[in-house]
């Protein structure tokens, strides 16, 4: 939460925006802005870059709120999550959710600009779950162009089912807009 606006120390001129569903991740940093990713306050082609983390729709979307420590989104927030958080989504609504999104980034991203997506795989019933190939192969069809794939190791949780199977690695994407979409 607000940790985008890190990235001032290599990019000191650079005005960054920051939008967030939830009203108390939102205050965590003065300048992120209370809204919606498939409704954002700025005007077309507003940015340069977009640099983006979607929601994981591993386990971190379980909604339960009990007694137990959860490492999930509505376990932090101890509520539910407002309906336009894909936090609470997987399957179909996940990738039906980000489509729109991506649709919506692609709107305030100037004609030669640049989207860097950072996600990672999972594995759900010891079956793993391809996040990052989804998100490449719709934002290809968007009308950006895959320009570099960096692997970043990670140590990763390991509790729970699928605890020896967790992926050592997450994946940043870097795309360009193509103009016009293919």
């Amino acid at each position: 939460m607000g940790k985008v606006f890190l990235l001032t120390h290599w990019l000191p001129d650079a005005l960054i925006e920051a939008v967030e569903i939830e009203p108390e991740w939102c205050r965590q940093h003065p300048r992120t802005t209370l809204g919606d990713a498939l409704h954002l306050p700025w005007p077309d082609g507003a940015f340069n870059a977009i640099c983006t983390s979607p929601t994981y729709s591993n386990r971190m979307r379980d909604t339960l709120i009990d007694g137990y420590k959860r490492l999930t989104y509505t376990a932090m927030l101890r509520r539910k999550l407002h309906p336009d958080n894909s936090g609470a989504m997987g399957g179909q609504a996940y990738k039906d959710f980000h489509r729109l999104a991506w649709r919506e980034a692609r709107r305030v991203l100037c004609a030669d600009g640049v989207m860097v997506l950072n996600c990672k795989d999972y594995f759900e019933n010891f079956q793993r779950v391809h996040v990052t190939d989804w998100h490449i192969e719709c934002l290809h069809s968007l009308g950006f162009r895959l320009i570099q794939h960096e692997k970043v190791d990670v140590p990763s949780m390991r509790y729970g089912q699928n605890n020896e199977l967790r992926m050592t690695y997450e994946s940043v994407l870097l795309f360009e807009k193509e103009d016009p979409p293919v």
